[in-house]
């Protein structure tokens, strides 16, 4: 981490971030504030019952500290983010403390603000990158125009960024989550959708290409491709459940080939 140092008036304050935000340790504000040394530990001691871990303040190990920030901290160092250091020193009313106190949001904290503005135009840049690879590799996997498009959208979404394009689709497809809900198969164990037990069940079924599609998504920080069935395999499935009685174990084999066994539950199907 480079050593950025930024003037609070007549105190330099080393720049120091932690997960994306800018942070400042009670010396840096014993420091600023010009009290004597502990008066910013105490008062968070006196209070912390108030503060949030995570969102006002972090706590790094000595370790952590030294590896992290070069500190030397035998008791551990705690973070303050912009809301803990200014529940911290709200007390603090004399004519310095409110000319620090503008000073070090506008010259210090500010910067996190206008860094994660500048996020969305790199990930603009990112994602035409993406599109640009993407689109002849889709289009040489065979992949038609609705689904180039789509997957161009969903990206595009990704960043924020809406594309006024209505995609419209004459078969409708089925992820193996949707297809769980519709036949009401669920894992015995939370009650979540058997996704895997259906595709185990396709895998018996055979389907033929012609009845499935791949489209990409993005979930979180997924991204990649999933395979959807027209409703037809529904049926089918449905048919092969009938077939074998509605079985609550439904095995599979395993990539060391070890036979394992999905065991399900059955309800009401979701219209």
């Amino acid at each position: 981490m480079k050593n950025e140092m930024i003037k609070i008036r007549n105190q330099e304050v080393t720049v120091k971030e932690y997960k994306g935000q800018r942070v400042v340790t009670f010396k840096d504000v014993d420091s600023v504030h010009e009290r004597p040394d502990g008066t910013t530990r105490k008062r968070f001691n006196d209070n912390k019952k108030y503060f949030v871990e995570g969102e006002d303040f972090f706590v790094r190990k000595t370790d952590e500290a030294k590896n992290e920030f070069g500190i030397v901290a035998p008791n551990g160092l705690v973070l303050l983010t912009e809301s803990g250091y200014l529940m911290l020193v709200k007390s603090f009313t004399d004519e310095l403390a409110w000319k620090v106190q503008k000073q070090l949001v506008k010259s210090y904290f500010a910067v996190q603000n206008i860094k994660k503005s500048k996020p969305q135009s790199e990930r603009l840049a990112s994602v035409n990158n993406a599109v640009k690879i993407l689109t002849p590799m889709l289009k040489a996997a065979g992949c038609d125009s609705k689904i180039q498009l789509l997957t161009a959208k969903t990206l595009y979404e990704k960043a924020g960024v809406q594309l006024p394009v209505l995609i419209e689709s004459g078969q409708q497809y089925y992820d193996t989550v949707h297809i769980a809900r519709q036949i009401g198969l669920c894992y015995q164990s939370s009650g979540k959708p058997a996704d895997k037990a259906v595709n185990e069940i396709i895998r018996r079924l055979d389907i033929p290409d012609s009845m499935y599609t791949e489209t990409w998504e993005s979930k979180g920080k997924w991204q990649g491709t999933v395979r959807k069935y027209v409703s037809q395999v529904i049926d089918m499935i449905r048919q092969w459940i009938v077939d074998n009685d509605y079985p609550r174990d439904i095995e599979y084999v395993q990539c060391d080939g070890q036979k394992k066994r999905y065991h399900v539950i059955w309800r009401k199907a979701e219209v």
